[in-house]
């Protein structure tokens, strides 16, 4: 199992190393088509109109973990108002019930989507944990964040792309 990670994790970063750098405001969000955890496909173009996070995350990962309630929270207050988060779990190097452990946990209510091999970290350019990729009505990328963040830095960012 840990070769098997080496593997993943070593071709995650030679697929990055090519992929020419990190996404750019105004760049065209890369699609995902991934399962839930609750078994149904998602994409991100069904989305599409409305204001998307997209949050790369692991169970293992400690500032993951510190940044979940924050997002539960704006969630909670602007789901109504039509925001979409999509928290993607990086899967290649998580265990499906550590996921579901820590949404029961947490009380996640946002949709969580499996990212079992790793192409949507790699066409993301997301290679450390948590980073949120904030989309557009358009579908355009408006900010990458590395790292965890607060509700009221996610709140500031949605007023922009509102």
């Amino acid at each position: 199992m840990k070769a098997r990670t080496v593997f993943v994790v070593l071709g995650l970063l030679a697929v990055l190393g090519c992929a020419g750098g990190a996404l750019k405001k105004g760049d065209p969000a890369p699609e995902l088509v991934l399962e839930s955890l609750d078994g149904s496909t998602v994409r991100l173009s069904d989305y599409r109109g409305r204001p998307v996070l997209i949050n790369f995350w692991a169970s293992w990962c400690a500032p993951c973990r510190e940044e979940m309630p924050e997002l539960q929270k704006v969630f909670a207050a602007q789901q109504a108002d039509g925001l979409v988060i999509l928290a993607v779990n990086t899967t290649f190097q998580d265990r499906v019930e550590d996921v579901r452990r820590m949404r029961t946990e947490l009380g996640l209510t946002f949709p969580i989507l499996l990212d079992r091999d790793g192409k949507a970290a790699a066409a993301y350019r997301a290679s450390a944990w948590p980073t949120s990729v904030f989309v557009d009505r358009q579908g355009r990328v408006h900010l990458v964040q590395v790292g965890p963040m607060s509700w009221r830095f996610v709140e500031s960012v949605l007023r922009e792309i509102r």
